[in-house]
C-alpha cells in the first residue's frame, strides 16, 4: 500500500496524533504519577508512526513498487530539511523541559528529546544524500482530456 495524495497523508498523521493522544489520556487516568513505561510506549509508538509513514508515503514521480532505499525518509530534500528542523526544535524544547521541569518527568523528557533528535538527524541526513544523488523518478503518464465537439 502506498499513499500519494496529500489528504490521505494528512489523515494518516491525524490518526497517529489521535492514537498518541488517546494513549496519553488512558495513561493519565490509570497512573497518578509519571510512569516510565508510558514514556517508553509513547515514544516507541511515535517512532513506529514515523517509520510507517516513511515507508508508505510516495512523492510525485516516485515509483510505487520498489521499496525506498533504507536511508531515504522523504521524496524531496526540502521536505526532509523542514521535518528535520521541526524535530530539532521539538528536541530543544524537550531539553529545556528536562532542565526546568519537575523531576518526575525527567525520564520522559530525556527519552522524547533523544527520539526527536535521532529522527531529526535521520531526516536531515536523508535530505543531504538526496541532494547529492537525485532520486530516480518515473515519468508521470499524460492525462488526456476529451476533445470538445
Amino acid at each position: 500500500m502506498r499513499i500519494r495524495k496529500t489528504r490521505w497523508k494528512l489523515a494518516y498523521i491525524a490518526g497517529g496524533v489521535v492514537l498518541l493522544f488517546s494513549l496519553e489520556l488512558a495513561a493519565s487516568q490509570l497512573f497518578a504519577f509519571s510512569n516510565p513505561l508510558y514514556a517508553l510506549a509513547a515514544n516507541t509508538l511515535t517512532v513506529l508512526i514515523y517509520f510507517g509513514g516513511v515507508r508508505i508515503f510516495r512523492g510525485a514521480g516516485e515509483p510505487d513498487q520498489p521499496p525506498r532505499s533504507w536511508w531515504r525518509m522523504t521524496s524531496q530534500p526540502r521536505a526532509g530539511f523542514i521535518i528535520g528542523s521541526l524535530l530539532a526544535l521539538s528536541s530543544a524544547g524537550n531539553v529545556l523541559d528536562l532542565l526546568s521541569g519537575p523531576p518526575e518527568g525527567l525520564f520522559a523528557s530525556m527519552l522524547k528529546a533523544t527520539v526527536d533528535a535521532a529522527l531529526a538527524f535521520l531526516y536531515v541526513r536523508s535530505s543531504i544524500r538526496l541532494r547529492r544523488v537525485p532520486p530516480h523518478t518515473v515519468q508521470e503518464l499524460p492525462r488526456f482530456r476529451p476533445l470538445k465537439p
